[in-house]
Protein backbone atom coordinates (compact mmCIF):
# COMPACT_ATOMS: atom_id res chain seq x y z
CA UNK A 1 0.00 0.00 0.00
CA UNK A 2 2.82 2.09 0.25
CA UNK A 3 3.97 4.53 -2.24
CA UNK A 4 2.14 5.95 -5.38
CA UNK A 5 -1.24 5.26 -4.26
CA UNK A 6 -3.07 8.58 -3.73
CA UNK A 7 -3.01 11.72 -6.32
CA UNK A 8 -4.47 14.32 -7.50
CA UNK A 9 -4.07 14.96 -10.67
CA UNK A 10 -0.38 14.19 -11.37
CA UNK A 11 0.64 15.51 -7.89
CA UNK A 12 1.79 12.66 -5.84
CA UNK A 13 1.17 12.88 -2.11
CA UNK A 14 2.43 10.65 1.11
CA UNK A 15 0.27 8.00 2.86
CA UNK A 16 -2.63 9.49 4.59
CA UNK A 17 -1.91 9.32 8.47
CA UNK A 18 -5.86 9.25 8.65
CA UNK A 19 -8.55 8.03 5.60
CA UNK A 20 -12.09 7.66 6.08
CA UNK A 21 -14.02 6.51 3.35
CA UNK A 22 -18.06 6.76 3.31
CA UNK A 23 -20.02 5.38 0.89
CA UNK A 24 -24.05 6.79 0.52
CA UNK A 25 -26.93 5.97 -2.23
CA UNK A 26 -28.57 9.12 -2.76
CA UNK A 27 -32.76 9.00 -2.86
CA UNK A 28 -36.09 11.03 -3.21
CA UNK A 29 -38.50 9.59 -0.59
CA UNK A 30 -42.07 10.28 -1.12
CA UNK A 31 -45.61 9.17 0.53
CA UNK A 32 -48.32 7.76 -1.40
CA UNK A 33 -51.32 8.34 -0.51
CA UNK A 34 -51.67 5.49 1.08
CA UNK A 35 -48.51 6.04 3.31
CA UNK A 36 -46.27 3.62 1.31
CA UNK A 37 -42.77 5.06 0.63
CA UNK A 38 -42.15 5.94 -3.26
CA UNK A 39 -38.47 5.79 -3.46
CA UNK A 40 -36.32 7.34 -6.52
CA UNK A 41 -32.86 6.05 -6.27
CA UNK A 42 -30.84 8.76 -7.75
CA UNK A 43 -27.08 7.36 -7.47
CA UNK A 44 -25.90 4.32 -5.70
CA UNK A 45 -22.98 4.82 -3.87
CA UNK A 46 -21.90 8.63 -3.78
CA UNK A 47 -18.11 8.27 -2.40
CA UNK A 48 -16.57 10.79 0.15
CA UNK A 49 -13.34 10.55 2.05
CA UNK A 50 -12.05 12.30 4.84
CA UNK A 51 -7.98 12.36 4.78
CA UNK A 52 -5.13 13.66 7.15
CA UNK A 53 -1.70 14.05 6.10
CA UNK A 54 1.44 15.38 7.40
CA UNK A 55 3.19 17.63 4.61
CA UNK A 56 5.94 19.82 3.74
CA UNK A 57 5.18 23.59 3.26
CA UNK A 58 5.45 22.88 -0.58
CA UNK A 59 3.12 19.95 -0.54
CA UNK A 60 0.96 21.52 1.89
CA UNK A 61 0.30 24.47 -0.45
CA UNK A 62 0.10 22.02 -3.61
CA UNK A 63 -2.59 20.78 -1.82
CA UNK A 64 -4.40 23.99 -0.82
CA UNK A 65 -4.18 24.90 -4.62
CA UNK A 66 -6.05 21.82 -5.48
CA UNK A 67 -8.74 22.95 -3.18
CA UNK A 68 -9.43 25.82 -5.18
CA UNK A 69 -9.97 23.72 -8.32
CA UNK A 70 -13.22 22.39 -9.89
CA UNK A 71 -12.81 19.38 -10.68
CA UNK A 72 -9.43 17.35 -9.60
CA UNK A 73 -8.69 13.43 -10.87
CA UNK A 74 -7.88 11.19 -7.92
CA UNK A 75 -6.04 8.06 -8.21
CA UNK A 76 -7.06 5.94 -5.18
CA UNK A 77 -5.81 2.36 -4.54
CA UNK A 78 -5.61 1.87 -8.15
CA UNK A 79 -9.33 3.56 -9.05
CA UNK A 80 -9.60 7.08 -10.56
CA UNK A 81 -12.36 8.88 -9.87
CA UNK A 82 -13.42 12.76 -10.58
CA UNK A 83 -13.67 14.31 -7.57
CA UNK A 84 -13.95 18.03 -5.98
CA UNK A 85 -11.33 18.45 -2.81
CA UNK A 86 -12.70 20.98 -0.12
CA UNK A 87 -12.26 22.04 3.29
CA UNK A 88 -8.47 22.08 3.58
CA UNK A 89 -7.38 23.13 6.88
CA UNK A 90 -3.38 23.06 8.05
CA UNK A 91 -1.70 23.17 11.60
CA UNK A 92 2.16 23.39 12.37
CA UNK A 93 3.58 20.56 14.11
CA UNK A 94 4.89 21.42 17.30
CA UNK A 95 8.70 21.74 17.09
CA UNK A 96 8.21 21.08 13.37
CA UNK A 97 10.59 24.80 13.04
CA UNK A 98 13.10 23.13 14.30
CA UNK A 99 13.46 20.93 11.14
CA UNK A 100 16.48 21.80 8.84
CA UNK A 101 15.76 19.44 5.94
CA UNK A 102 12.15 21.40 5.30
CA UNK A 103 10.37 25.01 5.75
CA UNK A 104 7.97 22.93 9.24
CA UNK A 105 5.94 20.36 8.94
CA UNK A 106 1.97 20.71 8.53
CA UNK A 107 -0.89 18.27 9.58
CA UNK A 108 -3.25 18.91 7.17
CA UNK A 109 -7.13 17.52 6.04
CA UNK A 110 -9.50 17.53 3.28
CA UNK A 111 -13.01 16.71 2.66
CA UNK A 112 -12.82 14.34 -1.25
CA UNK A 113 -16.50 14.25 -2.61
CA UNK A 114 -17.24 12.17 -5.72
CA UNK A 115 -18.73 13.76 -8.72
Amino acid sequence: MLGNYLKFNDNTFPNPIQAKENSKTLENVSNSEAGTDLVVVIRNSKKTWDFSFDLSKGKRDVLENICKEEATTMSYKGQSYTVRVRDFSSQLVEGSEWLSSVDGLYKCSVKVTEY
